[in-house]
């Protein structure tokens, strides 16, 4: 699964990025990001990911000891909200690839091409998605096979095509100032989405601490670091922005172009089905007692409506869009990690959790736990006016020691409410 979602060109794009003419890094500093952000998931997920894989418990269901039976839905929107965005994202870069396809093989294109072909990927995943979860799968498990086969190719006719002839721009003095940092939190932040919501995965495992921490190092690293790469060689020796003009430069031959390009657009089809679709229309499923079908139907309209070409047309706008969403999603995962580990002890009432009146224990005051959507706000605010270049770095943290703070001051009571009454 990890496999068929992280061969995505989102990483791709990322990888663009770093070095020059697109970007200030060089190799060595791209390199220590790519690293630093690989373990930095293989921690996260794992960490996270334990309480739904011990107690079978959803993301919107975890979220409700730290934010309250209510407040838990603040967090549930803003982990909808960049995933809806990069769905959209996923489906206009297939759609770009698709264009190519039927320009190559029959001379066609035009001006809305591109904008059709993207609406119909939309209805397209919605119906694989509405399909339910076992069609999901289905498709991740071939897409996968078809995905690592054509990423072994590609690799080789990439190597016969550019060699081992390295670029000047990538022996340049490069920076550890802010374009580091600005990378480095970027690079989380591609998946400091999926790090909130993992528990929506991991609840599906056999309960076994090993495997979760397995799986994650087997599954992540082999694809982010081939998709960097990629998109670090692609940067460097091409220095051209848009993804898809930068794969159809880097093939060797028109028939592995279609490869490619077919590979491109199956990829984000994969990515966009496990990562993009699901957590959104499994939170508009509890917010709004939608059912599964309708969810994914708004999923789908939302993502139609997001204007994906607006980011992918500017690198400041892609890596800005990255950079102010990981300023709430990095105090988010501290709150919940704290929540979990430290005032739960990794123990966890789940009945308890499925209550949603005025009698649960969480329903705190109002059905909010304010300590907790304190310690999201609070250092998102710092972290967009005054480090927003490592916002994502600096919230964890910062939620995680302002939560235990907040908690202990402000829940005392809340927390020894259900003890007492029993």
């Amino acid at each position: 699964m990890w496999w068929s979602s992280l061969i995505v060109i989102q990483a791709f794009v990322l990888g663009q990025g770093f070095l020059p003419p697109n970007g200030s890094l060089n190799l060595v500093q791209a390199v220590v990001v790519v690293c630093a952000a690989n373990v930095i998931f293989i921690v996260m997920f794992s960490l996270n990911g334990r309480a739904g894989m011990r107690f079978g418990i959803p993301f919107s269901i975890q979220l409700r000891t730290s934010f309250g039976v209510r407040g838990a839905k603040f967090a549930e929107f803003l982990r909808a909200a960049p995933a809806i965005i990069w769905y959209g994202i996923g489906s206009w870069i297939a759609a770009g690839s698709f264009d190519y396809i039927v320009k190559t093989l029959t001379g066609f294109t035009s001006s809305w091409t591109v904008f059709a072909y993207f609406a119909t990927f939309q209805v397209l995943q919605s119906y694989l998605a509405w399909r339910g979860i076992r069609t999901m799968k289905w498709f991740n498990g071939i897409g996968s096979i078809i995905i690592t086969a054509t990423m072994i190719y590609l690799l080789v006719t990439l190597l016969q095509k550019e060699g081992l002839v390295l670029s000047e721009s990538w022996y340049h003095e490069g920076t550890w100032g802010i374009p580091f940092w600005v990378a480095l939190t970027s690079a989380i932040g591609v998946l400091a989405t999926v790090m909130l919501n993992i528990s929506d995965i991991s609840r599906h495992l056999k309960p076994s601490g090993p495997r979760l921490w397995i799986g994650h190092i087997a599954g992540l690293m082999p694809p982010w670091f081939f998709m960097l790469g990629l998109g670090i060689i692609s940067g460097a020796t091409l220095g051209i922005w848009d993804p898809v003009e930068a794969l159809v430069a880097l093939s060797p031959s028109p028939l592995s172009m279609l490869i490619l390009l077919s590979f491109v657009l199956l990829a984000q089809f994969t990515t966009n089905l496990s990562i993009n679709i699901l957590p959104p229309a499994m939170i508009f499923m509890d917010a709004f007692k939608m059912s599964w079908h309708s969810s994914v139907i708004l999923t789908g309209v939302l993502g139609l409506l997001s204007c994906p070409w607006i980011l992918l047309g500017n690198a400041d706008a892609f890596f800005g869009f990255i950079l102010y969403y990981s300023a709430f999603f990095g105090p988010l995962l501290g709150v919940m990690l704290a929540d979990y580990y430290i005032v739960n002890q990794s123990e966890l009432d789940v009945e308890a959790m499925y209550r949603s009146d005025q009698e649960s224990p969480y329903w705190f005051s109002g059905g909010v736990n304010m300590a907790g959507l304190l310690a999201v706000i609070l250092p998102a605010s710092v972290s967009m006016v005054a480090f927003l270049h490592v916002s994502w770095i600096v919230g964890l943290p910062a939620g995680f020691i302002l939560y235990l703070v907040l908690d202990r001051l402000m829940n005392r009571r809340f927390r020894l409410k259900p003890q007492a009454a029993s």
